[in-house]
């Protein structure tokens, strides 16, 4: 991918203003009285985070630990400092457009962790502690949110496209400068299947650049595909029609992965992420299927934003650690970094 390079005076601006909130974030710092491990990238979507954040999640609680994901939850339909509780430790008690989609989905995905959506984390942070008696906070997608102070940070790169053409956005894909990785105490490089080793070794190198004797760990995803929730045998989907649909980053990922499982794609309706499907767009997928005789295929991440009896098959895509056990004793171990 290469930077648009007419969007360079807008990145400029934008380097601006990123630099003088993070200043003022670092000024407000604040320790919360617990563990907190934060799930995060540099460049803007697709980098597998938040199956990273549901494979920590049951970890920690598997192990113990009383766990709260908080969020930001992007676009969702709510006031951004509004607080939320998707997920009670118990059962969902939010909807997906008031909690936005990933939220809802690792708190549908995860039933006994709670989830909280606030755009002041803080906040979020406190209210876990208090309502949940929290000891391990999960920030969802916050590397960028330095106003908290963390035990751990973990940066998610994905090894399809590691550092956004170098470039900020929006000429570029990163959302902070490269130098900037070396607040990171963990990275996980995703997708390692996808790329030959002699990528992987590129991209090890850059992060050292930034990092000193960084503590890099390699993952990749599994793959199964629902029907509400009963598992289908994937080699059945080879003798079906399949319309895929998509609101995600990286299209072209889960397009790739159709074509490893041998599917016969008859199209693929893609959206911008996060993309809200309204009724009209429901209506054509419906409509589509009958008329060509096919089955419905989307992501775990855009089901969340689909009615529940809305009849598709599901692709769920599962974060495996290639260090598995490495990595894990790093979640448990206090002062790790």
């Amino acid at each position: 991918m290469k930077p648009n390079k007419i969007l360079y005076p807008f990145t400029l601006f934008y380097f601006i203003l990123f630099s003088i909130s993070q200043k003022l974030r670092l000024f407000k710092r604040k320790k919360m009285p617990c563990r907190v491990i934060s799930i995060g990238n540099i460049t803007a979507g697709g980098t597998g985070k938040t199956p990273l954040v549901i494979y920590i999640s049951r970890f920690l609680k598997d192990a113990g630990r009383n766990v709260c994901v908080l969020s930001r939850g992007y676009k969702r339909k709510r006031s951004s400092s509004t607080l939320v509780v998707v997920n009670n430790g118990e059962r969902l008690v939010a909807g997906r457009k008031i909690s936005g989609d990933e939220p809802y989905l690792v708190a549908r995905t995860l039933r006994n962790v709670p989830v909280v959506v606030c755009g002041n984390r803080k906040n979020a942070g406190y209210y876990a502690i208090n309502k949940f008696s929290a000891d391990t906070l999960l920030l969802d997608d916050g590397f960028q949110y330095v106003g908290l102070q963390r035990d751990l940070d973990i940066v998610c790169v994905n090894a399809l496209n590691p550092f956004g053409c170098g470039m900020l956005i929006p000429a570029g894909y990163l959302r902070e400068p490269l130098k900037n990785l070396s607040r990171a105490d963990i990275f996980i490089i995703t997708r390692t299947d996808r790329v030959p080793k002699e990528k992987i070794k590129e991209i090890e190198t850059v992060i050292s650049k930034y990092k000193k004797d960084p503590k890099i760990f390699h993952s990749y995803f599994s793959k199964k595909v629902f029907c509400r929730e009963t598992e289908i045998d994937l080699a059945s989907l080879k003798n079906q029609r399949i319309i895929a649909i998509s609101g995600i980053a990286m299209p072209e990922d889960f397009e790739a992965i159709i074509a490893d499982l041998g599917i016969n794609l008859l199209s693929h309706i893609k959206y911008p992420d996060h993309y809200f499907f309204k009724d009209r767009d429901i209506k054509k997928f419906l409509h589509d299927a009958a008329e060509f005789q096919a089955t419905v295929l989307t992501t775990s991440k855009d089901a969340s934003r689909l009615p529940e009896e809305f009849p598709c098959y599901v692709l769920d895509v599962k974060s495996e650690i290639i260090e598995k056990k490495e990595f894990e004793y790093m979640l448990l171990k206090e002062g790790a970094c």
